[in-house]
């Protein structure tokens, strides 16, 4: 075990690095709400005019909510990854750091979109940011792939592989087809980009890996 931990140096801490983590992502759901404004009204008691300029902001409120749930899927499968990792390397540091960096453009992407919804490009900019975000998470995946001394417990790597074959579909894959759906129709898109935010919200892959390590066999 002494020689496997002298090969494998250690930045910093776990707990350093979800830190960081966890300041950017809470810093990121912030900057997502500050895109909503209330409307003008010309006529302060308009209940009409009120209800005319809140529908117009659906397209917001709908990209918003999308955008949220998905930084907190990503929070919570980054925190679920977190957990089976026994320490930290030089390179699993950038590969979060670069997860990190798509996660926090979100906010523009998602007000992009807002503003112009019926606008082909806005929404498959948006998929496009998304997948970039999704690659990163991938890409952090695939260097415990290559290095499974970094976990707890590297019999865990099974269920880390399957995860990752699964985010792959379901990250990636997925928001390029919103991105191309986009150009044939825009609300087809933004159901895409829904029903990918739902489907992470359930924890399909590393629960096992989790249960089954030393350190959270009570999860």
């Amino acid at each position: 075990m002494a020689s496997m931990d002298a090969r494998v140096p250690e930045l910093i801490s776990r707990g350093r690095l979800e830190t960081l983590s966890d300041g950017v992502f809470a810093i990121v759901v912030t900057l997502l709400v500050l895109e909503l404004h209330a409307p003008h009204l010309e006529h302060a008691t308009s209940v009409p005019e009120a209800t005319d300029a809140l529908l117009a902001l659906a397209p917001k409120f709908v990209s918003w909510v999308i955008s949220f749930v998905t930084v907190c899927v990503v929070w919570l499968n980054h925190h679920r990854l977190m957990a089976i990792l026994g320490r930290i390397d030089h390179g699993l540091f950038w590969w979060n750091a670069n997860l990190l960096l798509w996660t926090s453009l979100i906010p523009f992407p998602t007000a992009f979109m807002g503003d112009y919804a019926a606008n082909p490009l806005a929404v498959s900019f948006y998929g496009v940011v998304m997948g970039l975000m999704a690659i990163g998470f991938v890409l952090l995946r695939l260097h415990l792939h290559r290095h499974p001394e970094l976990l707890v417990d590297p019999g865990t790597l099974g269920a880390v592989r399957q995860g990752t074959t699964w985010s792959i579909v379901f990250g990636p894959v997925a928001y390029a087809l919103g991105a191309l759906l986009a150009w044939v129709n825009v609300l087809a898109a933004f159901a895409c980009y829904a029903a990918i935010a739902l489907y992470f919200v359930f924890p399909h892959h590393l629960k096992g890996a989790i249960d089954t390590s030393p350190r959270h066999s009570s999860v």
